[in-house]
Parts: C-alpha cells; sequence; structure tokens
C-alpha cells in the first residue's frame, strides 16, 4: 500500500481545519491527547530501526506477556488509543470483525519495537520489522513484541478510503527504554535486505509471475532443490502436507530478495525481508518475491530434530537470461 503524502497527522489537521471554515460536512473525530511520556533515552531517526530486536525477545519472560486487543471495524480501531509500557512483552491481538480486510499500521513504531513474530490460524512469519500488516474479514493475527521507546506513535488503516473515513488512532509508550539488553538501533539503509527492495517490487509487472509449490512434510521438502531466475518475480506456495508443523528457512535467501509480502488466509505481512516462515500442519502460505543474487543458497527446517532428520534442501538463482 502506497503511502499518503504529507502523513496522517497532516491530513487530520487539514480536514480538522476545513471542517471548522466551512462548519459543513462530516468531521473527522480528533484524537484525544494522551499524557506526554518521557522523552526516549535513544530516540530513533526517521530511517533507523532495532537492530538487536532479537536480544529483547530472548531475554524477555514471555510467561510475563499481556495481550491487548484490538477490533478493527468499518472504519475504526477499538480502542483507538493504545497504551502500552517499555520493556513489557506483548501479544497484540488484531482481530477484524469487519466485512472487508483491514489494514493495522503503526510504521514508526514498528522500528521502535522488538518483534518477536506474527501468528495466524496458519502461520507464523519472523521478520526484522513489520511496514504492514493487513487482516482479512472475519481473521485475526497476532503480533509479538516489546515496546521499548517511549513517544505516541500513528496507527493507521492505510486501505483506499478507510483513513479518510476515521480508521486512525495512537499507540503510546510509556515508562522508559529498557536498561539492558543495551539498546542498539542502526539505519535501516544499513539493514540486512536488498536495499531498493521496495522499487523492484513496485516496479515489477506481476502478471508475470511464476507460482512454484514446495511441499513440506515429516521429514522433506518437495522439491528438495528449487531453481528461479534473477530479476523474475515468484509467488513461492508453501504447504504443510505432514502432520506437525514446519519451518521454511533460507536465511542468506531471504536476504538478497525483494520482498512484496507473505500471504496466509488470514492475511498479508510485509517486512523488509521475512527471517523464517513457519506453516501449521494442514495450512498453507505465499511468498511474493524476486530474487536478485544469483547463487545457491541453504533451506532448513531448523525446528528441533528435523533438519537432522534431513530436511534440507537447496535454492539456486540463475543469472537472468
Amino acid at each position: 500500500m502506497r503511502r499518503a503524502l504529507g502523513g496522517p497527522a497532516v491530513f487530520v489537521a487539514a480536514m480538522l481545519a476545513v471542517a471548522a471554515c466551512s462548519g459543513q460536512g462530516t468531521s473527522v473525530p480528533a484524537t484525544q491527547s494522551p499524557a506526554t511520556p518521557p522523552p526516549a533515552t535513544q530516540p530513533p531517526t526517521a530511517d533507523q530501526y532495532v537492530a538487536n530486536a532479537a536480544d529483547f525477545v530472548d531475554a524477555a519472560d514471555w510467561d510475563t506477556k499481556k495481550t491487548v486487543t484490538i477490533d478493527m471495524t468499518e472504519f475504526a480501531f477499538t480502542p483507538k488509543d493504545i497504551t502500552l509500557e517499555a520493556g513489557q512483552p506483548y501479544v497484540l491481538e488484531v482481530v477484524n470483525k469487519g466485512t472487508v480486510k483491514h489494514e493495522f499500521t503503526a510504521f514508526d513504531f514498528f522500528r521502535t519495537v522488538a518483534t518477536r513474530k506474527a501468528e495466524t490460524a496458519e502461520s507464523e512469519v519472523k521478520v526484522p520489522f513489520f511496514t504492514e500488516i493487513e487482516v482479512f474479514a472475519g481473521k485475526k493475527a497476532e503480533i509479538f513484541l516489546i515496546p521499548l521507546i517511549p513517544g505516541t506513535y500513528d496507527l493507521v488503516c492505510e486501505i483506499e478510503g478507510h483513513f479518510e473515513a476515521g480508521m486512525f488512532g495512537t499507540i503510546t509508550v510509556t515508562g522508559q527504554a529498557p536498561a539492558s539488553p543495551a539498546l542498539q538501533l542502526a539505519d535501516v539503509a544499513s539493514g540486512p535486505w536488498v536495499q531498493d527492495g521496495a522499487a523492484l517490487v513496485e516496479a515489477a509487472d506481476w502478471d508475470t509471475k511464476q507460482e512454484l509449490t514446495i511441499e513440506l512434510s515429516e521429514f522433506g521438502f518437495t522439491p528438495k532443490e528449487l531453481t528461479l531466475t534473477a530479476g523474475q518475480p515468484y509467488v513461492l506456495k508453501v504447504v504443510n502436507v505432514g502432520e506437525v508443523k514446519h519451518e521454511f528457512t533460507a536465511e542468506d535467501f531471504f536476504g538478497s530478495v525483494a520482498f512484496r509480502k507473505a500471504e496466509d488466509a488470514s492475511g498479508e505481512f510485509k517486512a523488509p525481508a521475512p527471517r523464517e516462515v513457519e506453516v501449521f500442519a494442514g495450512a498453507e502460505i505465499e511468498l511474493y518475491l524476486i530474487p536478485t543474487q544469483p547463487g545457491t543458497y541453504d533451506l532448513v527446517c531448523e525446528i528441533e530434530g528435523h533438519f537432522e532428520a534431513g530436511m534440507f534442501g537447496t535454492i539456486t538463482v540463475n543469472p537472468a537470461s
């Protein structure tokens, strides 16, 4: 979804000003300003993200996690203003109670948290940070994360017309940034993913995409060896025909692709690149991507015992012809 020029805050201010001057029409309701949180210990710039999110995820006691449910309808988030505490593990349960798909997007917030995963009834998707999450009508997605940097962040649905109809809110993080582990921020431009990936995805002709199906079972990939071509858009349909969950992971390959999205029956998940994808028994997920770097990459299932039982393979990317 292409972001609106000027951002949500500018749009809301303009809408309120027009309504105040004209005295006519339906105005967009103003959000209530929460108490101003303390300043961030190390506030990120607009082009930074939490580079050591895994340190916080690994150090957290997930038995202490708190669940916050956010309902999405036509056209609102409930609650509209969400308050979280820095350093506390959370599961944000995003439930679409509407009749059309909705988006849960908080771009600046996503870059300031330690993201563990997004989980649906079909899969788990692990990424450095999310950029957009769409949830289909009647479905839900759970986002496991730890807020790290205090502040107030915009929450929006950027699907055409939804924001304009009032589907926006805020996420406020209170408290102080955790002292340990030490927070490490890095430039998005130095991240381990294809830097012009978004531009490549936007420029690609997705009508020419090729679809490949990879089956996961006890204990193997079928086919075990995949062959792709650099520059060609693909949809990799990863289907678990086994009786337990399996993982489709190719870390070096994922870092070399222009990544569009992962999509299952519950929603769509967008990020700079995937890190791990787990598929539950009897379910499937589709990965929309464009290989960019020729080479041969390892494909593995890292769930305990699965690799040792023979669940590995390769992905070979040939040069563009």
